[in-house]
């Protein structure tokens, strides 16, 4: 029994990413409910919610307690305007701004791994991440030391690494407005304390994710970037509790 539910999970979420990907679900809308699903599927639930898990593990779908699957963007250039629309808004909160910046690095991020394998030069941006994660690796015992120059360039070679994931999607657009935006980012993120533990957490992670690029593991990748990216929102959104701040102007 265990495995027709996992096959039924499987084609249930190999459908709706279909319809995801080219496009008949829209980025931004909500799926049916989920007995809705199970209806139109001709299923029960669980197979349902293990499909959504599976499509929140591509970075396709959020699921959000109490509400309905939201479809992630599907298009770049879609997300570029709606993005950057909001980021130069006159009047934005900071807390909004900075999860503004988030969601951009977190939706190409995803955006990239998933791609990876189908770059022409893909090897060169894998080697400028390699770099980048090895740098981290290097810099962790330092942290550990509470030696200021290792911790200084742990965040450096994470800027990198995030940065090299932007540029291999090829959109220069949405470079541009990262290279401008990312600063503000990184700044914040410099200000966060974390322990020498989660650094070294995170320091692997960078080098499980460039592992499956290298190999070609794509869904592996991309659920990668998103535990590591979604628990870097968190922490920053942390310092930013109160989306009701008065409205400050970055433009």
């Amino acid at each position: 029994m265990e495995y027709v539910s996992q096959t039924k999970s499987a084609r249930v979420a190999a459908t709706l990413e279909e319809m995801i990907l080219d496009n008949r679900l829209k980025s931004g809308s909500f799926l049916p409910s989920q007995q809705i699903l199970a209806n139109q599927f001709n299923t029960s639930s669980r197979p349902i919610r293990e499909a959504l898990k599976l499509l929140e593990a591509k970075g396709l779908v959020v699921i959000s307690q109490g509400r309905k699957a939201q479809v992630r963007s599907n298009s770049l250039d879609q997300y570029v305007e709606s993005i950057s629309t909001s980021i130069v808004n006159s009047k934005i909160s900071p807390a909004k701004l900075m999860r503004n910046l988030m969601q951009v690095r977190i939706t190409v991020a995803t955006s990239a791994a998933r791609g990876f394998s189908r770059l022409v030069n893909r090897d060169d941006y894998l080697a400028q991440l390699w770099n980048a994660s090895n740098r981290m690796e290097a810099a962790v015992p330092l942290i550990y030391q509470k030696d200021a120059s290792g911790l200084l360039d742990f965040q450096k070679a994470e800027a990198e690494f995030h940065r090299t994931l932007v540029f291999a999607n090829g959109n220069q657009i949405l470079s541009s407005i990262y290279d401008n935006l990312s600063p503000l980012l990184d700044s914040v993120m410099n200000t966060i304390k974390f322990t020498a533990n989660q650094m070294e957490k995170r320091s692997k992670n960078y080098s499980y994710l460039c592992e499956a690029l290298q190999n070609g593991q794509t869904d592996l990748a991309v659920a990668l970037v998103l535990v590591t990216l979604t628990t870097l929102e968190s922490k920053v959104m942390d310092h930013y509790p109160d989306e009701s701040a008065a409205l400050v102007s970055y433009a």
